[in-house]
């Protein structure tokens, strides 16, 4: 399975690369701050975790060159988990995720700055795992789905080289830990920066607004 994933990922990064509507390649990292719902069925009852601190990176790629409307691919490492606070210990749970995810862009370019909003889904697959909870006696799921929304600004530049900030939320779509007697649900905050390297002859106007009287 990890084989076939890093197959598919390969192929689409090399694909993306090749067409013609390549528009930039970037990198971020940042922070992560991971938190989990416990679902237990017997009895039925919801456990919130306390964060937990982790760290983030991506390489992400750009496509379409619409002023307003942009798709954003990219492979993300990222940290999750929690800590359990019980009586008699603080338990640390840290999940390590290789995520494939992908936003539709929305963008609203001014003269300063151009901020823009974030969304789409994510595919997760675990790297590793501690964890240290009596509940959890097995392994996270290999692959399963989260959301994000985020929101960022990314500061007008005349050179190809464009920086820029992220803040994303993102929670479990599907179950990250799936047992009869326990489900287990991810959700992360995420600030991240980053650089992005915008292709001569992409565009017209470098990333500054074009204004017309």
């Amino acid at each position: 399975m990890k084989k076939i994933f890093l197959f598919i990922i390969t192929l689409f990064v090399v694909v993306q690369v090749n067409a013609q509507f390549f528009n930039s390649i970037g990198l971020t990292a940042g922070l992560s701050l991971g938190n989990q719902k416990f679902f237990f069925n017997d009895p039925s009852s919801i456990a919130r975790k306390k964060y937990i601190l982790g760290y983030n990176a991506s390489f992400f790629g750009e496509f379409f060159s619409d002023t307003h409307f942009r798709w954003v691919s990219e492979i993300q490492y990222n940290q999750k988990g929690s800590i359990d606070k019980q009586p008699e210990e603080k338990y640390r749970n840290k999940l390590h995720y290789l995520c494939w995810n992908n936003y539709l862009k929305v963008r609203f370019e001014t003269y300063r700055v151009i901020p823009y909003l974030l969304i789409g889904p994510r595919l997760e697959y675990t790297l590793a795992q501690n964890t240290a909870s009596p509940p959890i006696t097995s392994n996270f799921a290999t692959l399963h789905m989260s959301g994000a929304v985020g929101a960022g600004i990314e500061f007008v530049s005349f050179t190809n080289f464009k920086f820029l900030v992220e803040g994303f939320y993102n929670p479990d779509i599907m179950s990250a830990y799936k047992r009869s007697e326990l489900h287990v649900r991810n959700k992360n905050l995420e600030l991240r920066v980053g650089v992005k390297y915008e292709f001569v002859g992409r565009k017209q106007h470098c990333n500054s607004p074009t204004y017309v009287e």
